[in-house]
């Protein structure tokens, strides 16, 4: 009797370490599609069987995720070639629209160059002194050479000084002047 129950524990160690409820729930498991298969054959349902490597799958199991799994090859062809035709037209549409951001860029920054110059060369013409320039300059804290620049439509200046610098040049007067 101690062998038989020894064999039995061994027999559980060996790989079968299940709980006695996970043991009644196979059974139970079982039970249900025995009784599943003998209703579904006594409505007169037949089983047929498939040949072998008919699903192209180890087995002949289909993996869950691959219920579209087996197509033709043309199909695969086929269904790429769409992807890669919407992708083109995806990539053209973003080229298009990179392309659109960047000319209004550029317009944005030559206007407001083209806006420096105008500004910056009307104070050049009323205050013609180095000293009036040097002043204003010393006034918004860029370099004398950056106003110049800027004068000239060579450099744009940063948008928020730009605004601080168009302040300075209406209300500035001349040591001169004062």
């Amino acid at each position: 009797m101690n062998e038989i129950l020894e064999q039995r524990i061994t027999s559980i160690q060996m790989g079968k370490n299940i709980t006695h409820a996970q043991m009644e729930a196979k059974r139970g498991l079982r039970d249900q599609l025995e009784r599943d298969l003998e209703e579904f054959f006594t409505r007169g349902g037949e089983v047929k069987k498939l040949d072998r490597g008919f699903t192209h799958f180890k087995n002949g199991i289909l993996p869950a995720g691959a219920a579209n799994a087996v197509r033709s090859e043309q199909d695969r062809i086929d269904r790429e070639k769409a992807i890669e035709a919407k992708n083109e037209e995806i990539r053209k549409h973003k080229a298009a629209l990179k392309e659109q951001r960047r000319l209004a860029s550029k317009q944005k920054v030559e206007a407001q160059m083209k806006e420096q110059a105008e500004v910056l060369g009307r104070f050049v013409s009323k205050y013609p002194t180095k000293e009036d320039f040097k002043r204003l300059s010393e006034i918004v804290g860029y370099q004398t050479r950056h106003l110049r620049d800027a004068a000239r439509g060579h450099t744009k200046l940063a948008v928020d000084r730009w605004e601080l610098v168009k302040k300075a040049v209406k209300t500035f007067k001349s040591v001169g002047a004062v």
